[in-house]
Parts: C-alpha cells; sequence; structure tokens
C-alpha cells in the first residue's frame, strides 16, 4: 500500500509539473485568530503542490511589488507591511475585534507573457473570536475564489467553493485543489461557479481558480492578444 501511494504522489507531481499552467500567487496564514495577538503572513510564488517557492529575486516581472491589503469588518482596507524573507514576504496585523478579517493580492505584472496578459491574486479569510459564515460581499476582486464552508473544515468532508469575478459567478472555471501531501486534482465548477470536493486529508490547502480568455486590448502601453487570470486562497482542515 505504500508503494502505491508513493507511486500516485509521484504522478501527481509530474502531471503538475509538466501542466501548462502559470505559478501562482498565495498567502499563508493561520486561518483563526485571536483579538490582541499578533497573527502573521507570508506571500510565496510558485507551485504549492511540488513545494516549489521561487526566491523573489526570480520572480516574474514585477510580481514581487504587489501590495497586500487587509479588509477589517466594516472600515476601510489597510496595506500591510512586509519584510523580504527570500522565498517568501513575511508580515502581520493585530486584530482588534472580533470577526472575519481578509488578505487580499490582485497584481498584474507590467510586462506580457508573448502575447497574452497575466493577473496573480489571491484571497484569504481570517475568522478572529468564535467561527462565523465567511462573508464576501464586501470584496469584488477580478477574480477570487470564495469558501462556501471550509471555515471549520475537517477530514473527509466534502467542500464547497465559489469562484468570482467583480461580485459575478464564474461558471465553468477551472479550479485547481492542492494539498499540502502534494496531492492534486483539477475541477471545473458548475453554472454556478461551484466546485465540490472532498478533503482526503488533514492539513494545508491551496485552492486556485484560472481563467483563460482571446480578447485584445492593451496593458502598460503594450498590445496583447489573450488575457489569464489566476486566483489563490489558502485553508486548513482538520
Amino acid at each position: 500500500m505504500k508503494i502505491l501511494t508513493s507511486l500516485f504522489a509521484f504522478l501527481t507531481v509530474l502531471f503538475y509539473c509538466n501542466s501548462s499552467s502559470a505559478h501562482a500567487l498565495w498567502i499563508e496564514s493561520a486561518p483563526h485568530g485571536t483579538v490582541n495577538q499578533s497573527h502573521d503572513v507570508k506571500v510565496y510564488y510558485g507551485e504549492y503542490v511540488t513545494n516549489e517557492r521561487d526566491q523573489i529575486e526570480k520572480w516574474y516581472s514585477d510580481v514581487k511589488d504587489f501590495t497586500l491589503l487587509l479588509y477589517v469588518p466594516g472600515k476601510a482596507p489597510v496595506k500591510v507591511q512586509l519584510t523580504n524573507k527570500g522565498d517568501h514576504f513575511s508580515g502581520s496585523f493585530q486584530p482588534t475585534e472580533q470577526g472575519t478579517y481578509f488578505l487580499s493580492i490582485v497584481k498584474a505584472p507590467k510586462d506580457l507573457g508573448g502575447q497574452t496578459k497575466y493577473e496573480f491574486s489571491s484571497l484569504m479569510p481570517v475568522v478572529i473570536g468564535k467561527s462565523s459564515k465567511l462573508d464576501y460581499s464586501a470584496l469584488k476582486n477580478p477574480l477570487q475564489v470564495e469558501l462556501l464552508n471550509s471555515a471549520n473544515a475537517k477530514k473527509g468532508a466534502s467542500l464547497q467553493a465559489k469562484i468570482t469575478s467583480e461580485g459575478k459567478v464564474v461558471p465553468n472555471a477551472k479550479v485547481s485543489v492542492f494539498s499540502s501531501t502534494g496531492w492534486g486534482k483539477e475541477f471545473v465548477a458548475d453554472a454556478n461557479g461551484v466546485v465540490t470536493f472532498d478533503a482526503l486529508w488533514a492539513g494545508a490547502y491551496v485552492l486556485e481558480a484560472s481563467t483563460f480568455v482571446e480578447k485584445a486590448g492593451e496593458h502598460e502601453g503594450k498590445p496583447y492578444a489573450s488575457s489569464w487570470q489566476g486566483s489563490t486562497t489558502f485553508f486548513a482542515v482538520k
């Protein structure tokens, strides 16, 4: 059985290493926190499923010049100060009240990939105090992954996420589910932008939604023929 498990993990990693999907930008933080206690945040760029975390100096174009915003319940978002740690950025915030906080990044690099415009984003909820339903209504990023029932996810549970763009659902979006075990699987959202998957293992997970559109435009003074968006979210399963 151990041999079969190892072979499965190897084939999974091999598949994603050879896939044409772009690198992803993702936020890592504890999904739950405590009032008046410092809460640590990290930002990585690479391939989560293969534990590939690129050195910041090798990040694509000017991706490293992103801004991390913290959405505090009932208040305007604030910028989180970050420190370069070599293969990631590190920062923290101190919540002063209970509720659901959101960490958000949206970054469109100045350089095109051939004739394609890229946009990387990440959105992560942090529940401070008592657990409550995750409310994404105040956030309308160009592409975002919304967890529907993962605030207190447990191993073996059936989980759901909704893909939206500026507040509207994105039907048939491609969604990859990655576990810290090295497991990964690709899904397609339904007509309501919802994807359903099972939490097979305990530990950390990253969900990445992506869209690709062949539509011409201009970015940073340069014409492009198509655009790609990739958005992630991070959560934990007990």
